[in-house]
C-alpha cells in the first residue's frame, strides 16, 4: 500500500473532531456509534479488535442487551460508506474494515493517520535534539504540534467519552510542546514565543516546567521583575490550594534570576550557526572524530516573500512628558538629574510600561498584529507578516482605537498617539514558525515613524495608502496640517443596504434565507453565509437586508445590524439607530422622554427586575442621554445589553440580527449564533463568514449528530463564467458589447476571474483607467492590489510548507514534477511527490501530461495564483531558484499568463 495518497484514498484526522476526508473532501458520518466505532478502531490499526472491547469502549456503564447488534449496524454503515474491501481484485482506498475474530480488524496505512504523522514528526525531533541539530529538531515539532486542530476527537468527548488513549495523546502532546519551548529558548527565540507560553501557562498552571520556560523567556528578555511574579503567583496558588511548594527545579530558578545567576543567560546551541575567532596555533586542539553532519547543520534558509503589509507605531504618553497632563517643563534639581521631577520617575514609568506591553499585545493579538519591538514608550506592531488576511490596513486601525479605548480606562488617563501606514514589504521568516519574529525591508517603516511626530495626543493618522484600502469601513478627515496624511474619526456603521440584486447564481441563497425568516422550515435560528474573500458574502446580506427593509410594517421584524467585534465607542451608532427605532425614540425626543421609553421597553422585555436596571443603565450609553461622568459601562458591555435585549424581544416580535465577517467576531457575538442555533424561538441571526470561522467553531462544520443544533450553512461557491461576463459588462461604459475591446476585456477578465466578483471588478477597475506613460510595467505589477490580497490571503491560509512548495512550484511553472520540487525544496524526491499530490487534493494544481517515465506532473488550475505565488518572491530569490533549477544562471521565467498579457494590451489600446 503507497504511503502517498491516489484517487479515492482516504486520511483520518483525530487531533480534533473527528474527521474522515477523501481526496482532500471531508466525508460526512452520520450517528454517534458509527463515529465512536470507527474512532476506536483507527486508535487500534491494524489489530484485531474484540467485539466486547468495542462495546465497553461505547458505553461507559451497563451496555444495553442491543449493543452488540448496534456494534454489527455501525460497522455495516461503515463498510457501505468508506471502508468495504476490494472486489474483483480492484484498489482498495487506503483503509478496510474486516472481521477478524474475536471481533474487527481495520486495516489502514499509518501514513493515513494524523496521530501516527505526530508521532513520526515527534520522534524525529528528538532524533535531530540528540545529533544537535536544534533548528531542524524545533522545526519537527512545530510541524507535529500543527497537526492538532483542538482537543483529541473533541466531538465525541463532548459526548462523554472518556478513553486512556486520549489522555495519552494529549500527555504527548504537551511532552512535545514542552520539548519545542525548550529547543526555541535554545536558539534564543524567547520574544517569539512568549505570547504562546503565557497561553500554556494558563491552561497549564501546575505543569511546572512551563511555568519555568515562562520565567526563563521573561528573564531573558529584560523582564526579570514579571519572572518573579510568575514564581509567586504559582507558588501562592500550590500553597492555598494543595499545601504545597513549588519543586526543586523551579525554586532553584527562582533564586538563579534573585541572584542574576549568568548561567541563566542564552549561549548558542550545538548545531546553530555562530562565528568566532579562529583559534591559535598554540591552542589547536587535538584532532578529534568528525561530528555527525547534523550536529553542524545551520539553522533552515529564511524564506523572504514580498508581500503588503501594514505598519502601527503607537507612543504613549506619560505624566511629565511633554504631551502628558503634568508640567513639562517640571522641576530640574540635584535629586532630578534627568528633569522628571521625580527620582523615582524612571522606575515607576519602566513598570507602567512593563503593563502596557501585556495591554498593546493583547489587543494586536486580537486583531492578528504582532508586537516586533518597543523602545521606551514607543511600540511597533506590525500586520501582514505572518498570515495575510487581506484586510491589515482596517485591521491596523481597528488595533489603534482599541488601544486607545482601553488606555482612557486605565487610571491615571493615559494619552495615546498612533500613525499607520501600509505599503509593500520584502519578509524574511524561518519556516513555519509563524511566531518567530520576522526581518521586514520596507519604507512603510520609515514612513510610519516620520508621520508619528506630527501626529497630536489622543489621535490617529493614516497615511494615504491605507486611508484608499479603509475608507469604506472608517470615517476619515484630512490631518489639520499641510500633509498628506488622515485622521481617523470613526469607525463607519454598516452602510444602509442598497437595491442591488445579486447574480441568479445566488437567487436560491436569498430565497433560502427570507423563507428561514418567515418560520420555514422550522429549526435552528441562524444562518451562516461561508465562502472564500470576494465571493460576494457581504452582497448577499446587503440584498436580504434590502428585501426585508422593503416589507410593508406589519410583516417587517426588528432588524439590527451589529460589529461583529467591538473596537471603540464610535461603534455604539450601530446600537443606537435600531435602538430608538424599538423604542420608538424620535430625534424631536427630549432626554426624560427617551429614558422613560427607553424604561418601558426594557422593563417589558427583562427577565427580571434585576436585569431591567442592568440593560437599562448600560443602554442610555448607546442612546447619549447619559452624562460622561455617569457612564460606567464599556462599549463591550453595552454592545452585550443590547445582544440580551434583541433576545428578549423575540418571544413578542419577529427579530433579525445580521453580522458580516463572523469570523472577525468577538465572543459574545459567537455565543449569540450559539444560542439562536439552539433555540426555536430566538431572534434570527444571519452572518457571513470565510471557511476560517469552523476553526472556531469546529462543531459547525461537522455537527455530533444530524439534528445537533448548529447554524444552518450556505456555501457560496465561485459563479460560472456566464455570470462573470454579465458582472463585467455592467461595470464597463456603455457601448456595443460584441465590439472588440469590449469583447476582449470581458473574455480576458473572465479568465482570470475564476468565479470571483471581487477579482473580476478590481481587473474591470483597472482596465478602465489609464495605464502610466511608461509602456514597461513591471511583471509584479500586473495584478491589481485587492486581487494581489485575495490571492495572498488564500497561499497563507494553506500550512507553511505547502505555502512554499506553492511558491516553488510557481518557478518551475509549467510540467511540475517531483524532481525539479526536490531539488528547490532540499527535499527526497518521494516527499516531494506527497506534497504535489496534496496540493492536486486541495485543487491548487491538476494533472498535466506524465512525463516519459511515467512519474506524475502537474500544472496550476488557475494561472493567475500561480503568477501571484511567482512574483510574491524577491527578484533575487527568484533567480537563485532559476539557477538551482538549470545548474547555473540563465534559466528563463515562466511564462505571464496569456490572459494577463491579453487584458494589459486591451487596456493599452484603451488609452489610446
Amino acid at each position: 500500500m503507497s504511503a502517498g495518497a491516489g484517487p479515492g484514498e482516504l486520511r483520518f484526522r483525530l487531533l480534533g473532531p473527528l474527521e474522515v476526508q477523501r481526496d482532500g473532501t471531508p466525508v460526512r458520518l452520520h450517528g454517534l456509534h458509527q463515529r465512536a466505532t470507527l474512532a476506536y478502531l483507527l486508535l487500534h490499526p491494524n489489530r484485531a479488535t474484540a467485539t466486547s472491547e468495542l462495546i465497553a469502549a461505547l458505553w461507559r456503564g451497563p451496555a444495553p442487551a442491543s449493543a452488540r447488534k448496534m456494534v454489527q449496524n455501525a460497522v455495516w454503515q461503515l463498510r457501505t460508506r468508506l471502508l468495504e474491501p476490494p472486489r474483483d481484485g480492484g484498489r482498495d482506498r487506503g483503509a478496510v474494515l474486516w472481521s477478524r475474530p474475536p471481533g474487527y480488524l481495520l486495516q489502514v496505512h499509518p501514513g493515513a493517520l494524523d496521530l501516527h504523522r505526530f508521532h513520526t514528526l515527534a520522534a524525529e525531533g528528538r532524533a535531530r535534539m540528540r545529533e544537535g541539530a536544534v533548528a531542524t529538531a524545533s522545526l519537527r515539532w512545530r510541524e507535529a504540534l500543527a497537526l492538532w486542530r483542538g482537543p483529541m476527537l473533541a466531538d465525541l468527548v463532548e459526548t462523554g467519552v472518556r478513553w486512556p488513549e486520549l489522555e495519552a495523546a494529549e500527555t504527548a502532546r504537551l511532552d512535545v510542546l514542552e520539548k519545542y519551548f525548550d529547543a526555541e529558548l535554545a536558539l534564543g527565540r524567547h520574544d517569539s514565543v512568549l505570547p504562546e507560553l503565557r497561553a500554556v501557562t494558563r491552561a497549564e498552571p501546575r505543569r511546572e516546567p512551563f511555568t519555568g520556560q515562562l520565567m526563563l523567556a521573561l528573564h531573558r528578555g529584560g523582564r526579570h521583575s514579571e519572572a518573579l511574579d510568575v514564581y509567586t503567583a504559582i507558588r501562592t496558588e500550590l500553597a492555598e490550594e494543595l499545601g504545597l511548594e513549588p519543586g526543586r527545579r523551579l525554586h532553584e530558578l527562582h533564586q538563579a534570576i534573585l541572584t542574576g545567576d549568568p548561567s541563566l543567560d542564552l549561549t548558542p546551541p550545538r548545531g546553530a550557526l555562530r562565528i568566532a575567532a579562529a583559534p591559535s596555533p598554540a591552542a589547536a586542539p587535538v584532532a578529534a572524530p568528525a561530528a555527525p553532519a547534523a550536529a553542524l547543520a545551520p539553522v533552515p534558509e529564511p524564506v523572504r516573500v514580498r508581500r503588503e503589509i501594514s505598519a502601527l507605531l503607537l507612543a504613549v504618553a506619560f505624566p511629565g512628558d511633554p504631551d502628558g497632563p503634568d508640567d513639562p517643563d517640571g522641576p530640574d534639581g540635584p535629586d532630578d538629574p534627568d528633569g522628571t521631577g521625580d527620582p523615582d520617575a524612571l522606575e515607576r514609568i519602566d513598570a507602567e510600561t512593563t503593563a502596557l506591553d501585556t495591554v498593546i499585545g493583547e489587543v494586536a493579538s486580537r486583531f492578528g498584529g504582532s508586537v516586533v519591538s518597543r523602545i521606551g514608550s514607543c511600540w511597533l506592531v506590525l500586520f501582514g507578516t505572518g498570515r495575510t488576511r487581506g484586510d491589515e490596513p482596517l485591521r491596523a486601525v481597528s488595533t489603534a482605537l482599541a488601544v486607545r479605548q482601553r488606555l482612557r480606562r486605565l487610571p491615571p488617563r493615559r494619552r495615546l498617539r498612533a500613525a499607520v501606514d501600509t505599503g509593500e514589504a520584502v519578509v524574511r521568516h524561518r519556516p513555519p514558525e509563524a511566531g518567530t519574529t520576522p526581518a521586514v525591508t520596507s519604507a512603510v517603516l520609515d514612513r510610519a515613524q516620520a508621520l508619528l511626530p506630527l501626529v497630536p495626543p489622543d489621535e490617529v493618522w493614516v497615511g494615504p495608502a491605507t486611508r484608499d484600502r479603509t475608507e469604506a469601513a472608517v470615517d476619515y478627515q484630512r490631518a489639520r496640517i499641510p500633509s498628506a496624511a488622515w485622521t481617523v474619526r470613526a469607525l463607519r456603521p454598516a452602510a444602509p443596504a442598497g437595491a442591488t440584486t445579486p447574480l441568479p447564481e445566488r437567487a436560491r441563497a436569498l430565497r433560502t434565507l427570507t423563507a428561514l425568516l418567515d418560520g420555514a422550515p422550522p429549526g435552528p435560528r441562524a444562518a451562516l453565509v461561508v465562502g472564500a474573500p470576494g465571493l460576494g458574502k457581504s452582497t448577499l446580506l446587503a440584498a436580504f437586508e434590502h428585501r426585508v427593509g422593503a416589507r410593508a410594517p406589519a410583516g417587517r421584524p426588528l432588524l439590527a445590524r451589529i460589529v461583529p467585534a467591538t473596537v471603540d465607542d464610535s461603534q455604539l451608532f450601530t446600537v443606537a439607530t435600531p435602538l430608538c427605532a424599538a423604542c420608538g425614540i424620535g430625534p424631536a425626543d427630549p432626554p426624560g422622554s427617551a429614558r422613560q421609553k427607553l424604561w418601558a421597553l426594557v422593563e417589558r422585555a427583562a427577565a427580571d427586575p434585576e436585569e431591567a436596571t442592568r440593560l437599562f443603565t448600560r443602554l442610555l450609553v448607546a442612546i447619549g442621554h447619559l452624562p460622561d461622568h455617569e457612564r460606567t459601562a464599556t462599549a463591550e458591555e453595552v454592545t452585550a445589553a443590547w445582544l440580551t435585549l434583541l433576545e428578549r424581544l423575540a418571544a413578542e416580535r419577529p427579530v433579525l440580527v445580521l453580522v458580516d465577517d463572523l469570523h472577525h467576531a468577538d465572543d459574545t457575538v459567537l455565543r449569540l449564533v450559539d444560542r439562536a442555533a439552539a433555540r426555536p424561538d430566538g431572534p434570527l441571526v444571519v452572518a457571513t463568514a470565510r471557511p476560517g470561522v469552523f476553526r472556531r467553531r469546529p462543531a459547525w462544520a461537522t455537527p455530533r449528530e444530524p439534528a445537533a443544533p448548529v447554524p444552518h450553512t450556505l456555501t457560496l461557491e465561485p459563479l460560472s463564467d456566464t455570470s462573470v461576463a454579465e458582472q463585467i459588462r455592467s461595470l464597463l461604459p456603455p457601448g456595443p458589447p460584441g465590439a472588440g475591446p469590449t469583447r476582449e476585456l470581458t473574455e480576458a477578465v473572465t479568465a482570470l476571474a475564476g468565479g470571483n466578483p471581487l477579482v473580476a471588478a478590481a481587473f474591470v477597475h483597472r482596465a478602465l483607467h489609464r495605464p502610466p506613460a511608461d509602456p514597461a510595467v513591471p511583471r509584479t505589477a500586473l495584478i491589481p492590489g485587492p486581487v494581489r490580497r485575495v490571492l495572498d490571503a488564500e497561499l497563507d491560509a494553506l500550512p507553511a510548507d505547502l505555502a512554499q512548495a506553492v511558491r516553488d512550484a510557481a518557478v518551475i511553472g509549467e510540467d511540475i514534477g517531483a524532481g525539479p520540487l526536490a531539488v528547490l525544496s532540499g527535499r527526497p524526491a518521494p516527499e516531494a511527490a506527497h506534497t504535489l499530490a496534496d496540493l492536486a487534493r486541495r485543487g491548487i494544481l491538476t494533472p498535466a501530461a506524465a512525463a516519459p517515465d511515467g512519474t506524475p506532473r502537474y500544472r496550476f488550475r488557475r494561472p493567475l495564483l500561480r503568477e501571484a505565488a511567482y512574483t510574491g518572491l524577491p527578484r533575487g530569490a527568484r533567480a537563485a531558484r532559476h539557477a538551482a533549477l538549470a545548474g547555473g544562471p540563465g534559466e528563463a521565467p515562466p511564462p505571464v499568463p496569456p490572459a494577463l498579457l491579453r487584458l494589459h494590451s486591451v487596456r493599452e489600446r484603451r488609452a489610446r
